[in-house]
This record gives structure tokens, sequence and C-alpha cells, in this order.
């Protein structure tokens, strides 16, 4: 459930975006954790905001190397 949510704010956030400050990860975990939190059973076992930026950096990573993918195939056509 997590991973969905994170996905989705990282598609939503940043897809059309050619710069990204720490500020926006920053809204961008703020808005994980309103959103995952209410599904937990504790407040608790919602992962700290480092552990969750991390997993944020970590899909924008991915959504770069999609993009470059993109580019690449779309320069070949």
């Amino acid at each position: 459930m997590l991973f969905e949510i994170i996905s989705d704010h990282v598609d939503f956030m940043f897809t059309d975006v050619e710069e990204i400050g720490s500020s926006d990860v920053s809204i961008c975990v703020n808005r994980i954790i309103r959103d995952y939190a209410p599904l937990t059973e504790n407040f608790a076992s919602v992962p700290t905001r480092q552990v969750i930026r991390r997993m944020v950096n970590t899909a924008l990573n991915s959504l770069d190397d999609l993009h470059e993918c993109q580019l690449l195939e779309y320069a070949s056509c």
C-alpha cells in the first residue's frame, strides 16, 4: 500500500517538471504521510520521514531512468 501511495504521488508531482527542489520532495513526503497514516492501525507504525524521503528519492531516480529511455526511443524513431 505504501509503495502505491509513493508511486502515485511521485508520478503526480514530478512527471512533467524540469527541476525538483528539496522543498518539493518535502511536500511530497508530507502528502504521503498524510495519506498513509490513516490507513495504519497505529501512527507509530508509519515509517519515519527519513525512510519515506529515501523511498521518494528512489522513485524519482526510477522516473528519471524511464524518462531517459523514452527520450532515446523518441530519438531513434
